[in-house]
């Protein structure tokens, strides 16, 4: 229950104005680089939310070295010092481990809920208008505001996924014996 939460704050946080010092730019690289190896969620978006990754992006297109380099070092202790913590984790509290981290990806599913109305916008880095704040609505109302929900697609699609981690794990079955 604590990981669906966790992964719902998270997934539901509104992106922060944040100084562009050095120190910030390690430190946001240790947490985003966390966020990677963590089941359903996103570097990139954890990133948004520490409002750091138009400023990361921009100094990889500009070349800024500095700072490119402040964040990878920031990415490399904290992938170094994460992972070795999460297997601590799994070898000595396996169980509540492995349901924290189911626990994440429940609650990262408002994130995919494909039904949703945009709060506001932003533009990226191609100048594109793309959502910045959404927020999940029914399929009901989402045929009111916008148009088609597509909830047979949506129920075909699901039962294709559920399909094909189920193929996947069969093969795996039948690869160990």
């Amino acid at each position: 229950i604590s990981g669906v939460v966790i992964a719902v704050l998270i997934t539901s946080a509104t992106p922060a104005t944040t100084p562009d010092s050095y120190l910030y730019v390690f430190f946001s690289g240790m947490i985003a680089i966390c966020a990677m190896i963590l089941p359903g969620i996103s570097g990139s978006f954890i990133l948004l939310i520490l409002g750091k990754y138009e400023f990361i992006i921009e100094a990889v297109k500009e070349f800024n070295i500095p700072v490119i380099i402040v964040f990878g070092i920031g990415c490399a202790m904290g992938i170094l010092g994460f992972s070795r913590f999460i297997s601590w984790l799994l070898h000595r509290y396996h169980d509540v481990t492995v349901a924290m981290l189911a626990g994440f990806m429940v609650g990262s599913l408002n994130k995919i809920w494909p039904w949703k109305e945009t709060i506001t916008t932003r533009l990226n880095s191609k100048g594109e208008l793309v959502p910045l704040i959404e927020t999940n609505i029914w399929p009901g109302t989402y045929a009111d505001l916008i148009g088609n929900p597509m909830i047979s697609q949506a129920i075909v699609f699901f039962l294709v996924g559920v399909a094909i981690i189920l193929a996947i794990e069969k093969v795996a079955q039948l690869l160990s014996k």
